[in-house]
């Protein structure tokens, strides 16, 4: 039953990963995987009304005028990586030691 746990938390944690992978990769390529996303991923059916379609942009604008908080929004992206690598570990450690098949034995 723990194994089978642990298998389950990997998946959101590899899921997450990958998200926090992709802040790291180039502004083209960022737009290019949001294009793209709706062919992996079924289209939501989102009512709420659009607040601010230009919001993306201004954002990325402001990241280039405060280079400091450019720095910053990296290096909190980092240290989740970092975080989240290092649980991801754990717990492959955790499967692949035999612990859990011999704690639910």
């Amino acid at each position: 039953m723990k194994k089978l746990f642990l298998i389950m938390l990997m998946i959101p944690l590899v899921l997450f990963e990958v998200y926090l992978c992709t802040a790291l990769l180039p502004v083209q390529w960022q737009r290019a995987i949001a294009r793209n996303m709706p062919r992996v991923l079924p289209e939501s059916r989102d009512s709420t009304p659009i607040t601010h379609p230009n919001l993306d942009q201004e954002m990325e604008e402001v990241l280039l005028a405060h280079i400091w908080l450019r720095i910053a929004l990296y290096v909190v992206t980092v240290i989740l990586l970092g975080g989240n690598t290092w649980v991801i570990l754990r717990v492959w450690r955790l499967l692949q030691s035999g612990r859990t098949a011999k704690e639910t034995a």
